[in-house]
């Protein structure tokens, strides 16, 4: 088979001599900063003994962060993921920025095979960031005979992630036993590799936004990293799993509370105020098909981003006490209360959400991590709550005297 040659155009390239057989062997590193649109199409991928399976969530996120999603910083992909190693025959320069690339058979992609692959189909993608980059790590010179141990190498020495070991280790049992006779059971992912909607990680962070014992009602705290670092909560889950386990009466509906702010919110919005929230940076829409609201039964082409969503929800956390008898948590006058304080609410939640995201410059990410909004948002609910209920009462008065 004969060598293959791409071209390769760059924003920046440097290049490295290995520092122990860059004399005996000529080993050496070339790093280039690529734009997306530069990417060459057919690059091998020999080496890699893994063919890219991009149908995993953790890569849907990934292609998330690539088209500069609504909770990602714009045009960051490049700082936030490894990049794409490759191994080489040779890297010639052209120009200051123009290189070619050239592959003997058995060499091409030794690791980012789910990177490259998840770029080149997007491509053509008009939601393309024009200014979005990648890093090429390009080794040249190995010898034949070392490759497969290098691309062995790099696709083991991954950490197997938290949340598969917590599964290992039956942290997980008690929710899979609460859920499982859901029908969206088959759509929950609970290790590394396992397909699904949701997994493991957004189930605690969905129970943290819950969490009295670390946030209770009568303080000042907000479970912000439930939204802005999953890893945190379920690094919480993993000290205070007897915190957690007081969520389980109410878990199944704080899932279908999830599901219906998140597909009702625009329209609770328009109807309230002859809006547009279709046209809010906080709302995503699907181009093709639609989103699935799993917990709920139900599809839709546009919903509440998580950035908006999940200091909705976690306003509610207003409705939740623990029974002093059981030592778990439940709602104040049930679920169906619930429900009603969020036909009440949505329009002001919705309201305060978008002043909030103005203030923020229209970005997503930044109203998701903004202390003041989850707080003004847990307000509001429980003044909203405190007048329903105070007309509650005075019905009651009134039917009272009426006897």
């Amino acid at each position: 088979m004969p060598t293959r040659s791409f071209d390769v155009a760059c924003t920046f390239a440097r290049r490295m001599p290995d520092p122990v057989f860059h004399k005996s062997k000529k080993i050496e590193r070339h790093f280039l900063m690529v734009p997306i649109k530069n990417v060459p199409v057919g690059l091998p991928f020999d080496p890699n003994a893994r063919l890219p399976n991009t149908r995993r969530r953790v890569y849907r996120e990934i292609e998330d962060s690539l088209l500069n999603g609504p909770e990602c910083t714009e045009n960051t992909f490049h700082l936030k993921h490894k990049g794409i190693t490759l191994i080489a025959d040779d890297v010639m320069r052209r120009t200051e920025t123009e290189y070619t690339i050239k592959f003997r058979p058995g060499q091409g992609i030794v690791d980012g095979g789910h990177t490259y692959e998840l770029i080149t189909r997007n491509l053509s993608n008009a939601s393309m960031p024009a200014n979005q980059h990648v890093k090429f790590e390009i080794i040249t010179n190995v010898p034949e005979d070392w490759i497969s141990e290098i691309a062995g190498g790099l696709n083991t020495a991954v950490q197997v992630e938290d949340m598969s070991l917590d599964h290992l280790a039956g942290k997980f049992d008690w929710i899979k036993e609460e859920l499982k006779s859901e029908p969206y059971y088959k759509e929950l992912a609970w290790r590394e590799g396992d397909d699904g909607e949701f997994d493991a990680r957004d189930l605690i962070s969905l129970m943290t936004c819950f969490l009295l014992d670390a946030f209770p009602n009568s303080g000042s705290d907000h479970p912000l990293f439930a939204y802005e670092k999953k890893s945190k909560a379920l690094e919480l889950f993993e000290e205070h799993g007897d915190w957690y386990e007081k969520v389980r009466p109410i878990l199944k509906e704080i899932l279908r509370l999830h599901d219906t702010i998140a597909l009702e919110a625009r329209a609770k919005w328009n109807k309230a105020f002859s809006g547009k929230a279709g046209h809010a940076t906080f709302m995503e829409k699907r181009e093709r098909g639609k989103f699935k609201f799993i917990f709920i039964g139900k599809t839709d082409e546009r919903r509440l981003s998580n950035a908006a969503l999940y200091p909705m929800l976690a306003a509610f956390r207003w409705m939740v006490e623990e029974d002093p008898t059981k030592k778990r948590y439940r709602w104040r006058g049930g679920f169906k209360t619930v429900l009603e304080r969020w036909e009440q609410a949505a329009p002001e939640l919705m309201r305060l959400t978008f002043e909030q995201n103005n203030e923020t410059g229209r970005t997503p990410n930044a109203l998701g991590k903004s202390r003041p909004h989850w707080n003004n948002l847990h307000t509001k609910l429980a003044k909203l709550d405190q007048d329903a209920e105070l007309v509650e009462l005075r019905k009651l008065a009134g039917a009272r005297r009426r006897r």
